[in-house]
């Protein structure tokens, strides 16, 4: 299997930056690694942060919490996760394999 081809498959299927790490580009696949962890975490922080939020303001005007409400409040908090973080995200994983091809092109056996 050509480089660029197995660079973009681990890219593309197990995690941004293995790509990069599989063809010895180390440094390179740890920043994908880790903004793509960075981004993850931001985004689970988001929801956790909206939906505590939400809880706290339903608890001060006297509202019950009820697994119903928690839900309510949690999609609410995903709604914003979707339009903050999707295409950023999206637009990294694009550019991640993008680039393991183009790193896979560039070392021996890559055409």
């Amino acid at each position: 299997m050509k480089n660029s081809t197995r660079g973009v498959l681990w890219s593309a299927l197990v995690f941004p930056g293995s790509g990069q790490i599989v063809l010895n580009h180390r440094k390179r696949g740890a920043v994908f690694a880790l903004l793509s962890i960075a981004a993850v975490v931001a985004m689970i922080v988001t929801v956790v942060r909206g939906t505590w939020s939400g809880l706290e303001s339903i608890a001060l005007q006297g509202g019950e919490i009820t697994l119903s409400s928690m839900g309510a409040v949690a999609a609410s908090s995903l709604k914003t996760v979707k339009t903050h973080f999707l295409l950023p995200i999206a637009l990294l994983w694009l550019i991640n394999i993008t680039d393991a091809w183009y790193t896979g092109k560039k070392t021996p056996g890559g055409s």
